[in-house]
């Protein structure tokens, strides 16, 4: 038996009754917020980032069809590349975009539910911001998808995933009469927790736009059965990380963002959760569960979810709503940790320190003071 994780709002400090002015208008001022902070804190800063140089990072739905078109060619791009991973360690990586979701899988139970969770994700979208650019010949920077600016309207409304020429293509084909899927989580316990997705709008092979003869060439971790399902076969080696290729299975489903990527639920998280141990794990296990569950519950799963390159988008968004939380208390909060060096502290473990190193397998190991912020250490960003 697993103990599900729900994908609602159940901490009473977030519940709707406590919200106050959460709406589109309040998210904006937060924004603002963020923006003239980090700009301020620039001007103190004396770093290689300034305000002259700084580069803005946008919500696809904001970019223009030369600008979308170019990063769809940058991605396929670093996946007709050749694998730079050392082949030991992924057998089944064949390209440099394999190398990505490698790294994912193997440093999987040391970066989530840890100490390691934002900084070892905010310096990964760099890493793969910077492939695109230097690799790839992308001019621009990795964009955003902000999950509560569509979550109200058809999913064939966000360009993002509408499967038209300039999206990632859009849903997978709809196959009626599933069941849902169940995600253990990976720690040694007799009742672990789960993450329990019902079917959405799609299930079958996406089918439309840019990315349709696209092919994962890792995964699955989990083997799972749906029922009237695409069958998804094992993969042949170790943890998911054996040569196993197939399309993309998408299965959206809007009703998984409704309660916890609104900007209510965002907006109030950001202002109520003033410290960095609740802040983290709430925002963990809800509006960053429920972004990648709304992609899909099969063939997408805690480790293998970079495969799909919506895994991008959703992590740009992450990273830009935990900047603009560090940025209403930089004091405070820039170098704040939450959690020990185990998953869920399974087996217990110390808690992490700011000179621990996170490892990407094919890029050098770096220390977690590194990925505090967004615009030292070779990083320099501001979100729109």
């Amino acid at each position: 038996m697993y103990s599900p994780i729900l994908l609602t709002a159940t901490i009473v400090i977030l519940s709707c009754s406590t919200c106050t002015d959460a709406s589109p208008e309040l998210m904006n001022k937060l924004v603002k917020e963020y923006q003239q902070n980090t700009q301020l804190r620039l001007s103190q800063q004396h770093g290689d980032c300034t305000k002259g140089n700084i580069h803005q990072r946008k919500e696809w739905g904001d970019l223009d069809d030369p600008t979308r078109l170019e990063y769809i060619q940058a991605i396929k791009c670093l996946h007709r590349l050749p694998s730079r991973i050392d082949p030991a360690k992924a057998p089944g990586a064949r390209s440099r975009y394999d190398d990505f979701e490698a790294a994912h899988i193997l440093n999987t139970k040391l970066i989530h539910f840890t100490g390691l969770f934002f900084a070892w994700h905010r310096w990964f979208v760099q890493l793969f911001e910077t492939a695109l650019r230097e690799e790839c010949g992308y001019s621009d920077y990795q964009p955003y998808w902000d999950w509560a600016r569509w979550l109200d309207q058809p999913t064939e409304a966000n360009p993002l995933y509408d499967g038209s020429p300039t999206s990632l293509s859009g849903n997978g084909k709809y196959i009626p009469n599933r069941n849902g899927t169940l995600q253990p989580f990976p720690i040694p316990v007799p009742d672990p927790p789960a993450i329990c997705i019902a079917p959405g709008t799609g299930g079958g092979y996406i089918y439309q736009g840019p990315l349709v003869d696209w092919k994962l060439h890792l995964g699955p971790y989990f083997n799972q059965t749906v029922q009237n399902g695409i069958h998804v076969p094992r993969n042949p080696g170790p943890n998911g990380l054996g040569y196993n290729p197939r399309p993309i299975i998408r299965d959206f489903n809007n009703t998984l963002l409704q309660e916890t990527n609104t900007y209510s639920f965002l907006t109030t998280m950001i202002t109520n959760l003033t410290s960095i141990h609740t802040f983290e794990p709430t925002f963990f296990q809800t509006a960053h569960l429920a972004g990648h569950s709304f992609i899909s519950g099969v063939d997408n799963d805690l480790f293998t979810s970079p495969g799909d390159p919506l895994f991008w988008f959703h992590h740009a968004q992450v990273d830009r709503i935990y900047s603009i939380w560090q940025a209403l208390d930089f004091p405070s909060r820039q170098f704040a940790l939450d959690g020990t060096l185990t998953l869920a502290d399974v087996p217990p473990s110390r808690n992490a320190t700011l000179d621990d190193l996170m490892a990407f397998e094919f890029s050098p190991d770096v220390p977690i003071k590194r990925g505090m912020s967004p615009t030292e250490n070779g990083m320099c960003y501001l979100y729109e």
